[in-house]
């Protein structure tokens, strides 16, 4: 465990001190809001406003994660530090635990900022029952991030992030709830991606309008499950080229 920590505050400070990841990290999904969140709020703040926290773990997700890990694999340090005896679950952990304090600070100021421009507010069950909510639904794209690191080559790791992160996102309707006229087609394709799953659990817990859906839950599992594979044969398969 100590070990890992010293891997979280590694990366932290690495992450931190570099500025084109950590402003934009830290301020996109917040400034996205304040630019959209008057178009789809909808009188729904507080959905809106869980739909945008969302969206920042998601960021992180993709970047700190896909990128960082693609980017890492070819510097000359990421390949000393994996031929030390350190399990690669060492360094995972060190790593999600420097992502986690990026997705806590990203998390609070979109709250801050629904709150303070659109009002959004929670009660302390509902306030606690929402970042349940998006920690354990942030899993699969924590997920699906490392196994992006691993699979995209390091040159195409950052444009296919930004090409990503924005489609995922309207598919699922993670900002809005689905348009009632939304053709049957296009509505089934929504529900079979993990954005949406994360959504209607987001929508039932924020508002409190509907029970919670327990068969999107069980879709966000069977994406974890997914994406863990993936993620672990992308690692398996990289160990095997970089020391075979």
């Amino acid at each position: 465990m100590r070990l890992a920590l010293a891997y979280a505050k590694a990366g932290t400070i690495e992450y931190g001190r570099y500025t084109p990841y950590s402003i934009p990290t830290l301020a996109l999904p917040a400034v996205l809001m304040l630019i959209f969140g008057h178009q789809v709020v909808d009188d729904e703040p507080e959905r809106m406003v869980a739909g945008f926290a969302a969206t920042a773990l998601i960021t992180v997700s993709l970047f700190q994660f896909g990128v960082g890990i693609a980017m890492g694999r070819i510097t000359p340090w990421e390949t000393y530090l994996r031929t030390l005896p350190a399990a690669a679950a060492t360094r995972i952990a060190g790593r999600v635990l420097a992502a986690l304090v990026f997705a806590v600070a990203t998390v609070v100021v979109v709250l801050v900022v629904g709150a303070s421009v659109y009002g959004a507010g929670f009660g302390p069950w509902r306030f606690g029952a929402l970042i349940l909510a998006l920690l354990l639904g942030s899993v699969p794209f924590g997920l699906a991030g490392i196994a992006l690191g691993y699979w995209l080559p390091p040159r195409s790791a950052m444009p296919i992030a930004n090409i990503v992160i924005i489609p995922v996102i309207v598919v699922g309707f993670l900002w809005t709830r689905p348009p009632d006229d939304l053709p049957r087609g296009a509505d089934l394709a929504s529900q079979l991606t993990p954005t949406r799953s994360w959504a209607e659990v987001l929508d039932s817990v924020s508002t409190g309008d509907h029970p919670l859906p327990l068969h999107h839950v069980a879709a966000l599992l069977g994406w974890m499950v997914v994406f863990f594979a993936l993620a672990w044969w992308g690692y398996r398969r990289d160990e095997g080229e970089q020391f075979a």
